[in-house]
């Protein structure tokens, strides 16, 4: 995990303002390997183990389950081996992906974003396109959601797993790609997270999604085949969703 997005987390239990402290006991051309977060209000700590961060509310489950949470990009994990290897098949952590760049110039022109700095973060459904988007646009920090994005290093990816809430600060991301099936609550935190006129892209898109975008304030951009596209709107052009602990009706 790149250490400068420790300015931008929070805690995952108690959210803004209770930004995270990071302890690192592993760090290589400014990547965290191994330590851990730590909460100044709650007291929580959140391990980064292998450059993964674990930064899941309590009660925690085992790997790939957050127990009592509720939607969100806490996902079943992909089963490996000792050596980091899917198994049953797959396309290891870190091998190159013979469609990685076409899909990743893909999700560059659905977002948007040409050039950094800024963060702009995936699903772990995405991770074999987040090396290659990172390095496709110059100065941005991708961050892979969801148990999909352990093992995973490469220049410009940081990756960690969360329960049903983005552990970010409003308003800091750049865009973001969720999926289809990932519901309203996590497209509202995908929402939450964007600056004004940035681009939320959802992948899957079916016709929840779709009226959930319309009901969401948000400027639909693209709706073509399965993606969608949707802006943020300025602030007091419409309707968006309430901030981390406000309430879940949508506010002007």
């Amino acid at each position: 995990m790149n250490v400068a997005l420790t300015d931008h987390l929070v805690c995952p239990r108690c959210g803004p303002p209770f930004g995270l402290l990071l302890l690192a006991r592993d760090v290589r051309d400014r990547r965290v390997r191994q330590g851990e977060f730590g909460c100044p209000n709650c007291r929580d700590h959140f391990p980064v183990e292998d450059g993964f961060g674990d930064l899941r509310p309590p009660p925690r489950g085992p790997g790939g389950e957050v127990v009592g949470g509720e939607g969100g990009a806490a996902v079943a994990a992909e089963a490996v081996d000792a050596g980091g290897e899917p198994v049953g098949g797959g396309t290891p952590a870190g091998a190159p992906d013979p469609v990685a760049a076409d899909g990743a110039l893909r999700l560059a022109a659905a977002l948007g974003v040409t050039r950094g700095p800024g963060l702009v973060v995936v699903p772990d459904s995405c991770s074999g396109e987040a090396a290659a988007l990172a390095g496709m646009v110059s100065g941005i920090e991708v961050v892979v959601v969801g148990w999909g994005g352990r093992g995973l290093v490469a220049d410009g990816v940081s990756a960690f797993v969360t329960g049903p809430r983005l552990p970010l600060r409003d308003g800091v991301v750049r865009g973001v790609v969720a999926a289809g099936g990932a519901g309203e609550g996590w497209w509202g935190e995908c929402l939450r997270v964007l600056m004004p006129g940035a681009r939320i892209v959802i992948i899957g898109a079916s016709a929840a999604a779709r009226d959930w975008m319309t009901r969401s304030g948000a400027v639909t951009l693209l709706d073509e085949d399965d993606t969608l596209v949707g802006a943020v709107a300025a602030p007091g052009a419409g309707p968006r969703p309430g901030r981390w602990m406000g309430s879940a009706r949508a506010r002007d």
